[in-house]
């Protein structure tokens, strides 16, 4: 699942900054409008204990269910009924049967015994209680039942909810203006209880058969195909085959008047609203080959397990995406295409999504993880394969090499934090503790580490283990014992892959059931002999009797030696070794080679400088990914006091002559880090001098503005990343040139390509007219297009015209027939202005006026989150004293610790440029007297 919210939106739209955004939307696990929810580490026992309390007694195990619903969603209406007769195991004498109901009323019920599948006997009708906190509904049997099959037959009503969870009701507008509205499901990971009463916990598998009684005008759709249609005056009823044994939070329906693009052949469609549906062409052809892809590479044909699959769009889809078996659902910027529109990064987002969900297929639909603490089962596989298998689907576009970039190195930095945890976990069996696990340690560090295992085992043992993984336990559950199994299973058979001492159960735990990660630290003598070492990284201190330890397989790579040959596996099984050196004493050194392994990599002084000289003298000496990895390791390396800075600058530099996109992203990252510390301060210009000199080579040979028909999709990332840097360092040419390409889109001349127009509409606001504005703000309005939607919003708010920025503010508080902004996107135009300085001073003048609008409307926690937002641009004794004024006024809303996070926020930022670090870069800057070429 993609779990999409308005924080990680935030993050898409300031985007501008970086080539990517700042994390892949399948990385983003929180509450929709930021119900935050707690994810520090609780004590494992008493966690333990209070999940226990919610689970289902294991005594009672669903066979299947038989579902009815009925709706009249075509009206709007939220009432619905329905009745479910659930076939259940019961496995000991019991008088006392669970079942699963979130705000439904029961108005009838009915116990079976089940003799044969066709001869049931009634017993009674049972009395029941609601245990409302716990989710249950209780039933109790006069006369104990004896183990045996029975049938509990289940009438109930129910309201579409409007939070998009469970079975919710939305709308769209058509092509007239008119609301229309549907009904549909998201019940990942606790929600089929809102919908229906069952029992709803993953390892809980039974067969399904559905049937939607809804009005002629609409359709209905599941995970399985339609077996019949019946109906009368006013209703239709749409009958679905039988599914497979599946968890129930993969059950997915929707009722709507949505169209369909199909590729009969493959059995897949798309579907999406009629005023889009020409939107869902691009979707259905990267459906078609990511599922041929992943059928080669699996040996597993998804038609096997089911007959079909689908697609749907939807305007309003908190989760994102949901991989729901056979009938898949998108929030419509992560699925539709539409040309001359949709931008290359849209593009590949979309492309990767829909990888991602088609994993799931396979990896959390046939073998699904038997309770949340094992998460990381159904996500990181689904992380690992959207890169994969996109790039197996368009292998010209090099998805891949977005992998460590885009996942590993950024979930690094989370993970070094102190409140991390490990990737098989659990915090209860609560809505918002499940919730809380759906994270980057689900996604990135399990896709990341389970990449660290397939690069391990070679491509065609990594395909063995996962086939065995899957056949072994389709239509099952499964833990960290299973996949363990497998991996045994097939390395077994005389693969020399450990040391003999050390069995795979020791490796993958090692990384599976410890938080964190450790860094390797590489001591040459430079007298024949390396001291290897690992210690937990932490990103703010260094612990170095932490008793952690990790069995770690490393690469080296030596000066001189063939790029293309492979590379040896070595191990660090202890805390620390010493082992031959393979390097001569004037050769460099280079450990995990292309950052196979989900650890970091630190040098003694010497290796450092050598590997600088080998970077600028010929950087192509050293790998395209270990070039990313080195510039991203020193930087935070640097940062927890473990290298010095000036070493972690001096690697950074090297970029000047770096033509590829991977270590661009990571230079951007520390460049956006010190841009954020220096802005406002008064040796500013020596940063952006800097920055100017790192640049130019690079920005000289770029086109800002225009795109050829074959330019390679890493090269878009590289113009784009560098650009942006060029046009906000203030180099003259690259706002000029934007400003030109607006200009001539605005006078009707040649429209800007949607591959540069982030770039040109944010940057080339700056400097032209007001007509430039006031016609992008009319674009944003007639279209209907969400992802453009995004990007309009996103580059309106980088003007630096201060009335322009207060009448877009304004906007985000008007009446639906002024603007045609849905809740979200309100909250969009508030985030859209942090871009500048001048749009957080015009942020802090709106909220001092609209504070009351922002948190009744928006929520408590958006107005907190935006407050923070300032708190962490505020660098300067004024800029703080225009944010208390501020929280003077949001005193009586805002919880003390919020004003006070705020507060202490600011005070790092003030007292950053006397810290170590800030001494340090500043003298660096000073020392070098960078002039750009």
């Amino acid at each position: 699942m993609l779990f999409h919210n308005l924080f990680g939106i935030v993050i898409l739209l300031l985007g501008i900054d970086s080539a990517v955004h700042a994390e892949h939307p399948t990385l983003r696990k929180w509450n929709k409008f930021g119900d935050l929810v707690d994810t520090s580490v609780p004590e494992q026992q008493d966690n333990s204990a209070q999940e226990f309390r919610y689970r289902l007694p294991t005594y009672i195990v669903p066979l299947h269910y038989d579902l009815f619903l009925e709706t009249q969603v075509h009206t709007g209406n939220r009432s619905y009924s329905g009745r479910v007769n659930i076939e259940l195991d019961i496995r000991q004498q019991t008088k006392t049967i669970y079942v699963h109901s979130r705000g439904l009323r029961i108005t009838s019920n009915e116990l079976y015994l089940r003799n044969t599948p066709t001869n049931v006997t009634f017993l009674e009708t049972l009395r029941y209680v609601e245990d409302v906190e716990r989710e249950f509904v209780i039933f109790s049997i006069r006369r104990a039942i004896a183990p045996a099959t029975y049938t509990l037959r289940l009438e109930f009503e129910g309201h579409l909810r409007t939070d998009e969870d469970g079975f919710y009701i939305s709308s769209y507008r058509d092509a007239n203006g008119a609301r229309k509205y549907l009904a549909s499901t998201q019940f990942q990971a606790i929600s089929a209880r809102a919908a229906f009463p069952c029992l709803d916990e993953p390892a809980l598998k039974a067969t399904i058969s559905l049937n939607i009684q809804h009005h002629p005008s609409y359709d209905a759709i599941s995970n399985m195909p339609v077996s019949a249609n019946a109906g009368g005056p006013g209703y239709e009823v749409t009958m679905f085959e039988t599914t497979p044994r599946m968890s129930i939070y993969l059950l997915a329906f929707m009722v709507s008047d949505f169209l369909y693009t199909e590729n009969y052949e493959a059995k897949q469609r798309v579907f999406a609203r009629p005023n889009a549906i020409n939107q869902t062409h691009y979707p259905l052809e990267a459906g078609v080959r990511v599922m041929n892809a992943l059928d080669e590479h699996l040996g597993l044909p998804f038609n096997s397990y089911m007959p079909k699959v689908d697609q749907a769009a939807l305007t309003e889809f908190s989760a994102g995406a949901m991989e729901n078996w056979g009938l898949c659902k998108y929030r419509e910027e992560y699925l539709l295409y539409e040309p001359g529109v949709t931008t290359y990064r849209t593009q590949t987002t979309i492309t990767t999504i829909i990888a991602h969900e088609y994993a799931h297929q396979w990896f959390g639909n046939v073998v699904t993880n038997k309770w949340w603490s094992y998460l990381w089962l159904n996500e990181g596989f689904a992380t690992l394969y959207e890169f994969m298998a996109a790039d197996m689907a368009y292998p010209e576009r090099q998805y891949r090499d977005l992998f460590n970039v885009q996942v590993v190195q950024r979930v690094l930095v989370t993970d070094a934090e102190e409140s991390t945890r490990p990737m098989t976990f659990s915090r209860g069996a609560t809505f918002n503790a499940i919730l809380s696990l759906f994270d980057n340690i689900a996604y990135s560090k399990a896709g990341s580490v389970l990449q660290m295992f397939r690069q391990l085992l070679t491509e065609p043992v990594w395909r063995s283990v996962i086939r065995a993984y899957v056949e072994r336990n389709e239509f099952g559950s499964v833990g960290t014992d299973e996949f363990v199994d497998a991996m045994m299973d097939v390395t077994d058979d005389g693969t020399d892959l450990l040391p003999e001492h050390v069995v795979i159960e020791d490796l993958v735990k090692s990384w599976v059931e410890q938080p964190g990660y450790p860094v390797l630290e590489v001591r040459r003598s430079y007298n024949g002999d390396i001291i290897l070492s690992q210690d937990r990284f932490y990103s703010n201190k260094i612990v170095n009797d932490d008793a952690t330890h990790w069995i770690i397989p490393y690469t080296i790579l030596t000066a001189g030696d063939p790029l293309q040959n492979p590379l040896e596996w070595r191990w660090l099984t202890s805390k620390a070794v010493r082992i031959s050196s393979p390097a001569t004493n004037d050769q460099w050194l280079l450990a995990n080679v292309n950052q196979t392994g989900f650890y970091r990599v630190n040098y003694d002084p010497s290796n450092w400088y050598m590997l600088i000289e080998a970077l600028t003298n010929d950087t192509t000496s050293i790998p395209l990914h270990s070039r990313a990895q080195l510039i991203d390791d020193a930087f935070h390396l640097a940062r927890s006091n473990r290298l010095d800075l000036e070493i972690a600058l001096e690697v950074l530099t090297y970029v000047r002559h770096e033509r590829e996109y991977p270590p661009w992203e990571a230079a951007s990252r520390v460049f956006t880090y010190f841009n954020n510390r220096m802005r406002g301060l008064s040796n500013y210009a020596l940063f952006q001098i800097f920055v100017d000199t790192l640049i130019s080579d690079v920005f000289v040979t770029l086109d800002v503005t225009s795109v050829t028909p074959d330019e390679r999709l890493l090269d878009k990332y590289l113009r784009q990343v560098v650009s942006s840097w060029a046009c906000r360092m203030g180099i003259e040419s690259c706002l000029s040139d934007t400003r030109i390409a607006l200009e001539r889109e605005v006078s009707g001349e040649e429209p800007v390509h949607p591959d540069v127009a982030d770039l040109v509409y944010c940057y080339g606001l700056r400097t032209t007219s007001t007509t430039a504005f006031q016609y992008l703000y009319s674009k944003l309005q007639a279209s209907d297009n969400r992802a453009q939607r995004s990007l309009l919003i996103s580059a309106l708010g980088c003007t630096i015209d201060s009335e322009q920025l207060s009448e877009y503010l304004r906007t985000a508080i008007g009446s639906e027939p002024q603007v045609n902004y849905d809740l979200e996107e309100r909250y969009y135009v508030l985030t859209s202005v942090l871009t500048t300085r001048e749009g957080v001073d015009a942020l802090i003048q709106f909220l001092m006026e609209n504070y009351s609008y922002v948190a009744s409307v928006l929520g408590t926690n958006i107005l907190n989150s935006l407050v923070q937002a300032i708190a962490s641009r505020t660098n300067t004794p004024a800029e703080e004293q225009m944010l208390n004024t501020l929280l003077v006024v949001l005193d009586s809303v805002l919880p003390a610790t919020a004003i006070a996070s705020a507060q202490s926020t600011v005070s790092r930022n003030l007292a950053w440029p006397s810290t170590r670090e800030g001494v340090l870069l500043s003298y660096f800057l000073e020392r070098f007297g960078f002039q750009p070429a």
